[in-house]
């Protein structure tokens, strides 16, 4: 069977976007989020999240790296039962490989995030709690999907086959 790297992308863009909500949820349940503070905005009443920066960063880091090495195993597990004959990178490999790809993905994109959705300012990170899931729905979003494409291409890599209908012409 040809392997479907794009499958692989979304299904991996998807399950990162339920972990990555999950954990933030879970976060949040757990009293991870120490402030939360009311902003008027006109007549808009926005609830906002107002955390230490660097405590924020570094529970992006370790929720990245652990959601990305669920990722990177679970797609590692679902391709070499599709294809187990396929010479494959290690798990030991491929596993620490996603959590540093999720890791970096999500210390890019949380900054960029707060900084154009929200202010950091005095050390802290202030954003708006629905701004900070469409955020976390996003990093979930890009760093799924690239954790699962790398993992599945070193599962499942590509042998060049005869095509025998070009041949035949």
């Amino acid at each position: 069977m040809k392997p479907s790297y794009s499958t692989a992308v979304v299904i991996g863009a998807l399950a990162g976007l339920v972990l990555a909500l999950a954990l933030f949820v879970l976060v949040a349940a757990s009293g991870g989020i120490p402030s939360l503070e009311i902003e008027l905005d006109g007549t808009d009443v926005i609830p906002t999240i107002a955390a230490s920066a660097s405590a924020t960063w570094t529970m992006i880091v370790l929720a990245s790296a652990v959601a990305g090495a669920i990722i990177a195993t679970a797609t590692y597990a679902v391709a070499r039962v599709i294809e187990p004959e396929a010479s494959a990178a290690p798990l030991m490999v491929v596993a620490p490989l996603g959590a540093v790809i999720a890791a970096v993905v999500g210390v890019v994109v949380f900054p960029i995030g707060v900084t154009i959705m929200g202010s950091i300012s005095e050390g802290n990170a202030i954003i708006g709690v629905a701004d900070m899931v469409i955020l976390a729905a996003t990093a979930g979003l890009v760093s799924g999907g690239s954790v699962a494409w790398l993992p599945y291409i070193l599962s499942r890599p590509s042998a060049p086959e005869i095509d025998t209908e070009l041949l035949a012409t």
